[in-house]
């Protein structure tokens, strides 16, 4: 039996924006935004290839009036790569996503209105740029991340958007102010390769710890098919840090809610000591939505892309569930394909909750429907485009040393 569908219905999916967004919203009643990052947090640029730097646009405290903050204007500079727009500190149990982001010559990246007609909590089928609606107080957004959107230098327009579902989609609704981070990759010449620095979380599962994995030589066999997956898209993973969390964290009894374990999870990753995407391996992800596939859950991601730049938000993370995995290969493949989520990949082929038409990613070098690719919801493979490629080395997360 393919394990590989059993995540086909995951936070980090078209359908799965439900298990980011419909089944959590109004799932308790915490209104008191948490201060999940620390404001001195800077990521750390020094790793930067020569010809490529990364670039902070914007830090601030943003207001929010009945679900919308003012039009935020920047001043993007020249040979800007790509830009990331980072939600955080906002009230828990809201939604949040970024609209109306308009470019020099009105150029619309992320079509404006588009949350007051949604109820599927994504930017589907016409946005020139995807993007999607998270909850539990974080929230992100990658562009470029298909050729039907550019970004470039000039003045750039957008606004925040924080809600709730209801009966007939997302309504407005935060009015406490939310934390906005923007940064801009800028190169000379758009990098071809890209390193991925990794903060891995143990929770004792298979007797690995932060001490016992780094001489292990499955799990470090699992590292290195990850390396080989990303090595056909010009990506090496750089440093890793090994970390443990409390044992109390190997099944995953709750993953929606204001205090579900898995955004306690999470959290976890304030301290985290390096500037990558934060990787937790438990035994069991569990969920009693209906789009969560109950249990037996392989892998889930915090977003499309996830926090960029804000460690301990309850979305900062990856997790994957070693107890419903089976075999070293397909571990590789759950940890690499949700980290493929976290950077800003979609499913190649999606299918919508309850029968609803076939959904594809916006790239045009992935084929529909062909599960040897790595991204594909119902896949066992490791294949992965150009594209693909090329989205995931625009996120901040990739850093451009100089590589033998």
């Amino acid at each position: 039996m393919n394990a590989f569908p059993l995540r086909a219905l995951q936070v980090a999916a078209i359908a799965s924006v439900a298990a980011v967004g419909l089944p959590l919203l109004g799932c308790g009643s915490d209104d008191e935004p948490i201060p999940f990052v620390d404001e001195n947090q800077v990521p750390n640029q020094q790793n930067q290839q020569e010809g490529t730097e990364l670039r902070e646009l914007f830090d601030e405290s943003v207001e929010m009036n009945s679900g919308f903050s003012e039009t935020l204007t920047l001043e993007v500079p020249e040979n800007v790569l790509s830009m990331s727009i980072t939600i955080s500190e906002g009230p828990i149990a809201g939604n949040y996503t970024v609209t109306d982001w308009v470019g020099p010559e009105e150029f619309e990246i992320i079509r404006t209105g588009w949350v007051n007609s949604t109820s599927t909590g994504i930017c589907y089928p016409d946005c020139n740029n995807r993007v999607v609606m998270i909850n539990n107080g974080a929230s992100a957004a990658l562009a470029p991340n298909n050729p039907d959107s550019e970004v470039e230098a000039g003045t750039h327009e957008f606004r925040i958007f924080g809600g709730v579902m209801g009966q007939t989609g997302f309504s407005p609704s935060v009015s406490q102010p939310v934390r906005v981070q923007v940064f801009a990759k800028v190169t000379d010449e758009a990098p071809e390769t890209g390193i991925l620095d990794l903060n891995l979380y143990f929770t004792g599962v298979n007797g690995w710890t932060a001490e016992t994995a780094q001489e292990d030589t499955s799990f470090q066999n699992t590292l290195d098919s990850i390396d080989n997956i990303y090595a056909s898209v010009g990506i090496s993973l750089g440093e890793v840090s090994y970390n443990d969390v409390d044992s109390s964290f190997q099944v995953i009894e709750s993953m929606e809610g204001a205090n579900s374990d898995l955004n306690r999870l999470f959290q976890l990753s304030e301290d985290a000591p390096l500037d990558g995407p934060n990787l937790f391996i438990v035994d069991e992800l569990r969920s009693s939505s209906p789009f969560g596939g109950g249990g037996g859950i392989l892998g889930i991601s915090g977003g499309i892309p996830g926090p960029i730049f804000a460690h301990g938000t309850p979305q900062s993370g990856v997790a994957v569930a070693y107890g419903s995995i089976q075999g070293a290969a397909i571990l590789a493949n759950v940890m690499a394909h949700e980290l493929g989520h976290y950077l800003g990949l979609f499913h190649t082929s999606e299918y919508f909750a309850f029968g609803g038409m076939p959904g594809h990613d916006p790239l045009p070098d992935t084929p529909e429907d062909d599960t040897s690719y790595l991204m594909h919801a119902g896949g066992s493979g490791a294949n992965m485009s150009e594209w693909q490629g090329k989205v995931m080395r625009k996120n901040p997360w990739v850093r451009h040393d100089d590589q033998e």
